[in-house]
């Protein structure tokens, strides 16, 4: 394995482990919770892929729900839909890096349109595909569901991917990034 490669598997994990962080701190705060985990983990996507290339992006969006529900941060009714999560993280980083080397404000339109993405995959497997799919999942946390995947992930992802954005400007600003 090429140098390089090690150093972004090691960032990468860190990357992932900081997303761990973050969902157990949200944990203890039930209320805002979703308004907090949502934007640092997908924060944390966009990092990885911009820092450690979009394969690492992926696997890292693709391991945070599901450790998230090995550690008991996430709903165990929800194990059906973790799934979709995983597709909707993989669908932003996607997203995200087709988009951001196209032109000056391709970061920014690759944030945009990957939180529409995830937001219109996340609104659409909550509403449609769960009922269809019939995964035993009770319909209160369906109806539940449906509320927490809809505009609250639009709202958490732009949020995150723009933190994101910040945090990489103010990198290559001091130089720590090229």
């Amino acid at each position: 394995m090429k140098h390089r490669n090690v150093n972004d598997l090691i960032k990468s994990s860190l990357f992932l482990a900081l997303a761990i962080v973050f969902q157990v701190v949200g944990k203890s705060f039930p209320g805002i919770s979703q308004f907090f985990v949502g934007p640092a983990v997908n924060a944390i996507l966009i990092l990885t892929a911009i820092i450690c290339g979009g394969t690492y992006g992926i696997l890292v969006g693709s391991l945070t729900p599901l450790l998230a529900y090995l550690t008991g941060q996430l709903a165990s009714a929800l194990g059906p839909f973790i799934p979709f999560i995983i597709i909707g993280n993989i669908l932003f980083v996607l997203s995200f890096i087709i988009l951001s080397n196209r032109g000056k404000y391709g970061q920014y339109l690759g944030v945009i349109i990957g939180s529409f993405v995830k937001y219109i995959f996340l609104s659409i497997s909550a509403s449609k595909l769960i009922p269809l799919f019939e995964l035993n999942i009770p319909t209160k946390i369906i109806n539940k569901l449906v509320i927490t995947m809809g505009i609250p992930q639009l709202i958490t992802a732009l949020i995150g991917g723009c933190f994101a954005l910040i945090i990489i400007g103010v990198l290559r600003k001091r130089k720590v990034l090229i």
